[in-house]
């Protein structure tokens, strides 16, 4: 499914998911922050930014979403599984860990719907995005691939 990494590789997808992450917060905050001050422990410095101990959790949703994601997106661990049985493991290990992270550290009131709705809403959006981005990667490196191979049979033609 996906080329084996170096540790740097993955330490990159940490840093890049929790990048992605705390700038959406970010402006979530400038947006939402003083409205939700005082009713989520994500926004509790509201419009001025998160605290220390959000951050934190956030870079830690994104050390185990790496850490689904080789689990789930390698050969390394799971040998013969389909992709899409394995996407959809992953989606729900992410989803498990987001919504316990959402319980244990209070980021909005468990029994008010109206957050789980926009969080299910964020994270659709956020998976389709994904989705397109991972999927156009996919096919602009097959096609340099295509060429590639193009390339070296002509050139091991002339060769002959």
């Amino acid at each position: 499914m996906e080329e084996r990494k170096s540790v740097f590789g993955y330490l990159a997808q940490i840093f890049l998911i929790y990048g992605i992450m705390t700038l959406l917060l970010n402006v979530f905050c400038l947006v939402f922050g003083n409205v939700e001050e005082g009713y989520s422990a994500m926004f509790s410095l509201g419009s001025k930014g998160i605290s220390v101990a959000t951050s934190m959790q956030y870079f830690g949703v994104a050390i185990l979403t790496t850490l689904y994601r080789f689990v789930f997106c390698t050969d390394t661990v799971i040998k013969n599984m389909p992709v899409l049985l394995r996407v959809s493991l992953m989606l729900i290990f992410v989803v498990g860990t987001v919504s316990a992270f959402i319980v244990i550290f209070k980021w909005f009131p468990v029994n008010a719907w109206e957050p789980w709705v926009l969080f299910v809403f964020c994270f659709v959006v956020s998976f389709i995005v994904s989705g397109v981005v991972v999927t156009l990667k996919e096919k602009l490196e097959n096609k340099r691939m295509e060429e590639a191979l193009l390339r070296y049979k002509e050139e091991n033609k002339v060769n002959e």
